[in-house]
């Protein structure tokens, strides 16, 4: 049964809504729901997190109905910001057209791609091994990595 609450979470045709959630200290993920046409809102959120000391964003595109090509500019932009503050912009869940417009830039200036979150959080704790992300460890619950013992 839908409620007003959630008919407000879902955005109206050509709209674009955001959900922020700070997964630690400095890692941040920003959801992404309708067409992200515009780069005026999603940099100012960028820039709100960098402001707060994030160094690592997870940006969830899953929702997003169109990512223009201004939108992924801005991305690479900051995907740069964010590696000279030894982090990283991992976009995740994007449609295969955005992953490959995204394949286009130079891969020094791209953000990381993954399928989904899940596997955004697994890179970074790979690029980032002391990350302390306690809600996102409970979104990782059927994976298990095989254990790599030394010869």
């Amino acid at each position: 049964m839908f409620t007003s609450q959630s008919l407000r979470a879902v955005p109206k045709p050509g709209s674009v809504g955001f959900k922020e959630h700070r997964l630690d200290d400095v890692v941040h993920q920003i959801d992404v729901a309708g067409a992200l046409e515009d780069i005026s809102e999603l940099s100012r959120r960028i820039e709100a997190a960098l402001a707060g000391g994030v160094r690592w964003l997870i940006l969830d595109l899953s929702e997003a109905a169109v990512v223009s090509d201004l939108v992924l500019e801005g991305l690479v932009d900051a995907a740069g910001a964010l590696r000279s503050r030894k982090g990283e912009l991992i976009v995740a869940g994007a449609q295969r057209h955005v992953a490959q417009r995204l394949a286009a830039y130079d891969v020094a200036h791209r953000p990381a791609v993954a399928a989904n979150v899940d596997q955004a959080v697994m890179i970074l704790k790979m690029l980032r091994p002391k990350t302390d992300i306690r809600r996102a460890k409970q979104r990782i619950t059927s994976l298990q990595l095989p254990r790599i013992e030394p010869h």
